[in-house]
């Protein structure tokens, strides 16, 4: 029996440093951190961090890839606590970045 993807695009293993800030409704900055990358592809990114996020939940990611800090908009779609205490959030990006965009296509010609 096989597994069938349900990802609409595929993702590329990555390890870059984050920062994030999760703002409430008007704007407040709630949650303020650090973490990592895990995975990325043209529509969201797969974070871990110390910190546990609510479904739906608003981050303002800024994402240090190269020499450059992308920022990018995202809304956590699940958070997973993983054997280690750290949280694994999947986040779908809000809006298209050119630059994520880029570097997602540069990934992905050199590993896959």
């Amino acid at each position: 029996m096989s597994i069938t993807e349900k990802r609409k695009h595929p993702r590329v293993e990555t390890h870059k440093l984050l920062s994030y800030v999760y703002k409430d409704d008007s704007g407040n900055p709630i949650k303020e951190g650090t973490g990592k990358t895990i995975n990325i592809s043209k529509g969201g990114i797969l974070i871990e961090t110390h910190n546990f996020f609510e479904w739906e939940d608003k981050l303002l990611m800024g994402i240090h890839m190269e020499d450059d800090l992308i920022r990018v908009n995202g809304k956590v779609v699940y958070c997973n606590a993983d054997d280690s205490g750290m949280f694994r959030t999947g986040i779908q990006f809000l809006e298209p970045n050119e630059k994520i965009l880029s570097f997602v296509i540069s990934l992905m010609k050199t590993y896959l």
